[in-house]
């Protein structure tokens, strides 16, 4: 079995146009996800395309950090091979790792992540109004893993934030040739819309960072919970 390995490429309207038709002559058709952005990494999805109304999709509270991005109205496309497309060179790739944090956040620290404010000035409006049912879908899964303690949805709303502040202005990160590398700072249960640091919505500016998929990517993508991935920026 070959390593898992996604190759992501944003463009705009006219330049994925170029590409489609370019993949299409070339017998490689992409399948559009509409809904659910981090569906398409699935290791079974070989080539996709992520319009902007999946953004307003299953997740929309959790990823309307797109719409305030430089991806907003930009069309993603991620493939299980990397794209050969003339005049196109910037890629992220995503891989899996066997890396492993020294520790994470203290219950302290994560509160000091949450003073930062770069995130109250990038927050979208509508992260912080939460739907009843998110709720139910965390306990959920916090009962189905048996969770010592117990469950606390503000405390997990709280994980949620500080690890995007973590991408924003790393605390807590790890050095790879003088490069600043920042990790997600808790485990799949706590982590929310980690497609943001995947697709390098948030954290741009950071040409590796090691992320762990969120419940979400869990459940729709069948990414192995906890682990840690390798997400490089290349061409830049």
């Amino acid at each position: 079995m070959l390593p898992y390995r996604k190759f992501c490429y944003w463009m705009d309207r006219h330049n994925f146009e170029k590409a489609k038709e370019r993949l299409e002559e070339d017998n490689a058709p992409m399948t559009q996800e509409a809904q659910i952005p981090c569906r398409l990494l699935k290791p079974s999805k070989e080539r996709g395309y992520v319009v902007p109304r999946a953004w307003t999709g299953v997740c929309q509270r959790r990823v309307s950090w797109y719409w305030n991005s430089e991806r907003a109205e930009k069309i993603l496309i991620v493939s299980n091979a990397p794209l050969h497309l003339p005049g196109f060179k910037y890629q992220i790739l995503i891989s899996e790792s066997d890396f492993k944090p020294d520790r994470l956040p203290s219950s302290q620290e994560i509160t000091q992540l949450m003073k930062s404010e770069e995130f109250r000035k990038r927050k979208p409006l509508i992260w912080e109004k939460v739907d009843g049912l998110e709720k139910d879908f965390y306990q959920r899964w916090f009962e189905r893993h048996r969770i010592e303690g117990r469950f606390d949805f503000e405390k997990i709303l709280t994980t949620h934030s500080a690890n995007h502040v973590n991408f924003l202005e790393p605390r807590f990160f790890v050095t790879e040739e003088n490069l600043k590398v920042p990790y997600s700072i808790c485990d799949s249960l706590h982590i929310c819309s980690s497609c943001l640091e995947f697709f390098n919505i948030l954290g741009t500016e950071w040409l590796v960072k090691y992320v762990v998929p969120c419940i979400g990517a869990v459940q729709f993508a069948h990414l192995p919970l906890n682990q840690y991935f390798r997400v490089e920026t290349e061409g830049l």
